[in-house]
């Protein structure tokens, strides 16, 4: 009788749902011939492995190593901030003890499960809906297309107006005349304009009559005369006396 209870004892330990859901741990060999734990950083001697790892400190430590690297299924769980020994799960918000037998009659839940569906029917509606949007976009690139296509007819059609009312405009005379190249109205044949005085006055003098010219030359040589019979008049000896009787003057 004692027998069938420890066996049933140890079986019923050993048979316990999700007790290795993590599986076991890894190792690496450190020089001194110790083991050392890859997930929890813990060292040991080589006969202490088996018995380290169905230890709570390394299922504990599987299960924190597992949530920081976002591994299923700790990937839908978060750590819970008011108890270290519990976490919360993200889809259905409960909280759940930190062992691996309490996550996995969570995640194996009815709880869960619907929740799960629901997550999974909505990302496959979302899927839809973005391969719907996906095919309509070429449409509206089309669209796009053709409109571009309508303004550069558009811009076309007034470039060729306004280069033809160009070519209208230049085939045009002008309203007012124009002297062809190289005639002037004047007659002008661009020589030189600011030739001497004299030449000017010879070319008028060749110009007017005789009689003119003798009447000039009587003017300016009564001119002359009268400029003489000035000065011999009034003399320096007038200009002499009225500075001497300044002087007089000054000194009395």
């Amino acid at each position: 009788m004692e027998e069938a209870s420890e066996e049933k004892k140890g079986g019923g330990g050993g048979n316990k749902e999700g007790t290795d859901l993590l599986g076991p741990p890894t190792f690496s060999e450190l020089p001194n011939g110790r083991l050392k734990c890859v997930e929890t950083g813990h060292e040991m001697v080589v006969k202490d492995k088996d018995s380290y790892a169905h230890s709570k400190r390394c299922r504990l430590g599987l299960i924190d190593f597992a949530l920081s690297h976002s591994k299923p299924p700790l990937n839908m769980f978060k750590q819970d901030p008011l108890s270290r020994s519990k976490l919360i799960c993200k889809l259905t918000g409960d909280n759940v003890n930190k062992s691996e037998e309490h996550i996995w009659k969570h995640i194996n839940g009815k709880r869960f499960l619907n929740k799960l569906e629901q997550k999974e029917m909505e990302k496959e509606l979302n899927d839809e809906t973005m391969c719907e949007e996906g095919e309509k976009k070429p449409k509206k690139v089309k669209n796009k297309k053709k409109m571009k296509e309508k303004e550069k007819a558009v811009e076309e059609i007034i470039s060729e107006v306004r280069d033809s009312a160009e070519n209208e405009s230049e085939s045009e005379e002008p309203e007012f005349w124009i002297p062809p190249v190289g005639d002037r109205w004047d007659f002008d044949d661009g020589g030189d304009r600011w030739g001497s005085s004299s030449e000017s006055d010879e070319s008028d003098d060749e110009n007017e009559p005789e009689a003119v010219v003798e009447e000039r030359k009587k003017e300016s040589e009564e001119l002359s005369t009268r400029a003489k019979r000035m000065t011999i008049e009034i003399g320096p000896s007038s200009f002499a006396s009225r500075k001497k009787k300044s002087r007089k003057n000054t000194s009395s």
